[in-house]
């Protein structure tokens, strides 16, 4: 996935979630709070899966880059 790939997932994830209960921002420890714990108080809002499905995207591609680091 290409870094502005990336970007339009993050940019989507702060639009989506603007208004949740959640940490701000949408740094990696935000994800993954969100992925963990977003539902407790965010499931019935509008956009949660679409949100999380996002937050999920955007840690997969970290963890990948992690680990290509890694191994260089």
């Amino acid at each position: 996935m290409q870094i502005g790939q990336i970007l339009k997932l993050r940019f989507d994830f702060e639009e989506l979630t603007e208004n949740f209960n959640k940490p701000e921002g949408s740094d990696i420890n935000t994800l993954e709070w969100f992925i963990e714990n977003g539902h407790r108080s965010n499931s019935l809002r509008n956009g949660f899966d679409d949100a999380k499905q996002i937050a999920i995207k955007i840690l997969t591609e970290h963890n990948e880059w992690l680990k290509r680091k890694k191994n260089e």
